[in-house]
């Protein structure tokens, strides 16, 4: 009997609780529908900017999940790019190489700064001498293109030294951007004052503006240079090899026979000088020994 009531308790205390939420949730529904009634409904033209401002915040949103992989992206990218760090730099870089074959090597040379630059110079020495072979070039090609061109270059032969020297030119840069827009300004205001001034005074501010126009120009020359040697990466590159092997030097056996004749004949020419004042000599000491016995 006790169990009985027990569950009937229970029963009828869920059946409470159920009644009370249903209650909570229609409450709840009506406000709901009161609050949306209420609400202004958005224009036509509030709607496209709406949806605008939902479409640029899920687009910031990727920019902002994608920003730390974009960022790992710059720093493990195999190309060296001047932009992607936010400096201008230039690269020079001296490299020196043993070759076992040198004229596959120069070919591959040839061809590699032809595909991704130019040469600009070039120097072969010991070409079919006795001693090694060797060359050195200087080749110019893209910075960006430097990291792929010096993994390349491995396949001339062993790299046995290297020296990469980074040249940061932002701070240049920066300083001819200033000179060159002051310059600008420069030049526009005598200008406007050129156009108001008297006669007298129009051969003054033509040479004025003149010299502001020089400036600008020097200006915009030398912020072309720095871009010019920022763009483009300087390799110095010395290869020499294979050392050639020693060889049994052969005497010239010709030669010796006309080494010898040369001597006799110099011997003979010698007798032509020496037998008259050997024949002179004598005559004057028979001469003298002569004397000598007749005093006695």
């Amino acid at each position: 009997m006790f169990r009985f009531l027990t569950s009937i308790l229970i029963v009828s205390f869920l059946f409470v609780c159920k009644a009370e939420n249903s209650q909570k949730q229609s409450e709840d529904l009506s406000d709901l529908r009161s609050r949306s009634a209420s609400a202004p409904m958005p224009s036509a033209d509030e709607q496209p900017m709406q949806e605008a401002e939902k479409k640029l915040a899920g687009k910031a949103g990727e920019r902002e999940e994608a920003t730390p992989e974009d960022q790992i992206k710059t720093f493990a990218t195999p190309k060296i790019g001047n932009l992607k760090i936010g400096r201008l730099l230039e690269y020079k870089v001296d490299l020196n190489f043993q070759t076992k074959d040198f004229i596959a090597a120069r070919k591959f040379l040839l061809e590699l700064s032809g595909k991704y630059g130019f040469v600009q110079s070039e120097s072969l020495q010991n070409w079919g001498g006795d001693t090694e072979p060797s060359m050195t070039a200087i080749i110019h090609v893209k910075s960006s293109d430097l990291y792929q061109v010096l993994m390349e270059l491995e396949k001339i032969g062993t790299l046995t030294s290297e020296n990469i020297q980074v040249e940061d030119h932002t701070e240049n840069y920066t300083l001819e951007q200033i000179h060159s827009r002051r310059e600008k300004i420069r030049v526009a205001r005598r200008t406007e004052l050129g156009a108001r001034s008297t006669p007298k005074n129009a051969a003054e501010i033509e040479e004025l503006l003149g010299q502001s126009e020089d400036s600008a120009d020097s200006a915009e020359f030398e912020k072309w240079k720095i871009l010019d040697r920022v763009t483009w990466a300087k390799i110095s590159i010395h290869m020499y090899g294979p050392k050639k092997p020693k060889a049994v030097e052969v005497p010239s056996f010709g030669d010796a026979f006309i080494d010898l004749a040369s001597l006799g004949l110099k011997l003979i020419l010698s007798l032509i000088y020496i037998i008259p004042l050997a024949l002179i000599a004598a005559g004057i000491f028979y001469l003298i020994k002569y004397v000598k016995n007749r005093l006695k």
